[in-house]
């Protein structure tokens, strides 16, 4: 059987590859900025940009792995990316509201967002091969 653009094999890419873009979106803009500045440049960043950028990353990652669902029907990856996709955007949108109610840094938030999206894109890939295997 030919593989068509959007086959599942090619859309099931969007999970690991959103992560890694949500993740290179945040933490790589970073370290460009910061590296730049030590250079003397100065790089203004629009923030509310920047923060689109990552939630739009990790949501084509759950989506991603939700794609994945229809190849392992294993429901448990796509619940650990929304759930991560959720945290990241929490983060990013409602920082002041978390350190408020939680009493603890909305970084702590960010990170555990990204983790799990990164475990639900990695466990997707596993069932994913483990399917194509059995096939």
């Amino acid at each position: 059987m030919a593989q068509t653009p959007t086959s599942p094999s090619r859309l099931s890419r969007l999970g690991p590859a959103g992560t890694l873009l949500s993740l290179l979106a945040c933490y790589g803009t970073l370290a460009v900025v910061g590296a730049l500045s030590l250079m003397g440049i100065t790089l203004a960043v629009n923030v509310h940009v920047w923060a689109g950028a990552i939630v739009v990353f990790a949501l084509i990652a759950v989506f991603g792995v939700a794609v994945g669902y229809r190849r392992h029907r294993t429901v448990g990856p796509v619940i650990i990316a929304a759930i991560g996709a959720m945290f990241v955007t929490l983060a990013m949108y409602g920082s002041e509201q978390i350190q408020a109610v939680l009493g603890f840094p909305s970084r702590i938030i960010e990170v555990a967002g990204f983790v799990a999206l990164l475990a639900a894109a990695i466990w997707d890939w596993r069932l994913t091969k483990v399917a194509q295997m059995a096939e």
